[in-house]
């Protein structure tokens, strides 16, 4: 009696992968994108002439609003004790703002056409133009800024247009690169986020400090990405076919545990994409996290200024424990989606649900713990440091896009970030609604609560209309027409079904396809 043996697939030896770079490549290139987005928002500080703002402020007569529930802390002071007339530009707060949220202009509208020309041409080009344009400039933002405000909040909104494209792009390159085991591993892509913006925050205020002062920081990391699209033209293809140093070897090991990879040139079904009741569950899911992200990089150190009377110092330093707490959680939420994928102690869907609970509840909770226990320091910290930790979660999500639509990663992902990157623009000026003319602790609160309704709601939707299972207009028609074929004159279709998808795609715990023995 014969018995055929059908192998594993097996990897290439050693122990770096071309996939290895491939991964390491788009975590710097998110790292890189993030850290030339938040480092405006600390050398702005350096860069308006805060003195004369409050001087004209005292000259229009402005009033500060006496909070009775305020925390105990410093007075503000009208004078600079110093006397020095600080940084070179007179830009008020609503100025100030318009900078910071033009970027979020061009961010918002560039990720549908992002998405759509990583889908159609590759992640390598829509990567490589989004982190080379953005960082040149990046570098050519001192000249903007000197040129006058229009000029900087130009070039501003050129760069979010620029990086609309980036997490498209890496969508699409994971879609095609990593083997479907790999999948949560390469959602740590999503750990440059928070390690970009933490260096790039506490660096920004060091160089402000430097001789050259506030440009250094806009040279050093737009610097750093034009050193990184060297690096992404010469290491990165859009798929393993396409590059030209791989090991053949781990080329085939790839595209046999590639079950989902993405295809080109497919034509987009925006009807049934925006009539999918699973890709607006992902849309307030991330809308959700994208609050909470934008509201903990942008607000909360005016919170800690206003309300809790922390000097520029300190506030940094507690601004950035989120980001740290973060870096960690980024790392804590990729170990626990792949470890409860692996061990199937729940479904696959039930495995999202618990992640984005996590995700989006507690750091909802946490704002509600920081509303009630009022001018509680150290309770506030540790709140902000858990938001910071649980925030941190894109490893579901972004997973979740991948698998219910592949072919249409870039696109899709587009779509859901357009809408989730509103919030860019819509924090700060919620915040300012709420703040700016009565900058008390009970506003602040209500900015809190607020936060936490929204999250209640949209992970609500999520668990209700989220899915796993792959989409129909997945699969181009000409596919579903050949499969519909291929089942004719099976008499037993789902028992025929079954043995196929045992002798193909049965895995192990690791992931590896199992020997089948008929």
């Amino acid at each position: 009696m014969s018995t055929d043996v059908t192998k594993p697939p097996q990897d290439s030896e050693g122990f770096w992968k071309t996939r290895y770079t491939i991964l390491v490549l788009s975590t710097l290139a998110m790292g890189i994108s993030y850290a030339t987005r938040v480092n405006i928002s600390v050398a702005i500080v350096d860069m308006v002439n805060g003195t004369a703002l409050r001087e004209r402020e005292a000259a229009e007569g402005t009033q500060l609003v006496r909070d009775p529930d305020a925390c105990p802390g410093e007075q503000v002071v009208l004078e600079d004790p110093t006397g020095r007339k600080d940084g070179e530009f007179i830009w008020d707060k609503q100025m100030q703002g318009e900078i910071l949220a033009g970027f979020y202009y061009g961010y918002t509208i560039g990720h549908i056409p992002g998405g759509v020309l990583a889908d159609r041409f590759g992640g390598k080009v829509v990567l490589l133009v989004g982190i080379f344009v953005s960082s040149l400039l990046a570098v050519l933002t001192p000249q903007s800024a000197w040129a006058g405000y229009y000029v900087l909040f130009f070039n501003r909104l050129c760069q979010g247009l620029a990086q609309g494209g980036i997490i498209p792009a890496i969508q699409t390159t994971v879609c095609r690169w990593a083997p479907d085991h790999e999948r949560s591993l390469f959602s740590i892509i999503f750990l440059g986020l928070f390690v970009g913006s933490l260096v790039s925050m506490a660096a920004t205020g060091a160089l402000c400090e430097t001789m050259i002062g506030w440009p250094l920081s806009f040279y050093i990391f737009g610097a750093a990405g034009l050193l990184w699209s060297v690096s992404w033209f010469l290491q990165a293809a859009d798929s393993p076919a396409q590059h030209p140093y791989i090991d053949p070897v781990e080329r085939s090991y790839i595209e046999a545990t590639i079950n989902s990879a993405a295809k080109t040139n497919l034509p987009v079904p925006w009807k049934s994409i925006l009539l999918t009741p699973a890709i607006w569950a992902l849309i307030a899911v991330m809308v959700t996290s994208d609050m909470s992200f934008y509201l903990l990089i942008t607000s909360i150190p005016l919170y800690l200024a206003q309300v809790l009377h922390y000097d520029i110092r300190s506030n940094g330093i507690i601004s950035a424990i989120p980001h740290i707490t973060g870096t960690a959680g980024s790392l804590a939420f990729v170990w626990f989606t792949n470890f409860l994928l692996r061990k199937e102690f729940v479904s696959r869907i039930w495995t999202f649900r618990i992640i984005n609970a996590l995700g989006t509840l507690v750091p909802g909770a946490a704002l509600v713990v920081v509303a009630l226990v009022g001018c509680d320091a150290a309770t506030v910290i540790a709140m902000l440091a858990l938001s910071g930790f649980c925030a941190a979660d894109c490893t579901s999500s972004y997973l979740n896009m991948q698998i219910i639509a592949p072919n249409y990663a870039g696109t899709i992902v587009g779509i859901i970030n357009m809408f989730a990157n509103l919030t860019g623009i819509a924090v700060p000026y919620i915040v300012g609604a709420f703040t700016n003319a009565n900058p008390t602790r009970t506003a602040w609160n209500n900015v809190f609560y607020l936060s936490a309704a929204v999250a209640t709601v949209s992970y609500l939707l999520y668990a209700v209309f989220t899915t796993t299972d792959e989409q129909p207009w997945n699969v181009p028609p000409s596919e579903r027409a050949q499969k519909a074929d291929s089942k004719e004159g099976i008499e037993n279709t789902a028992f025929d079904e079954g043995i196929t998808q045992m002798a193909d795609g049965d895995t192990t715990q690791q992931g590896h396809l199992k020997a089948i023995v008929p």
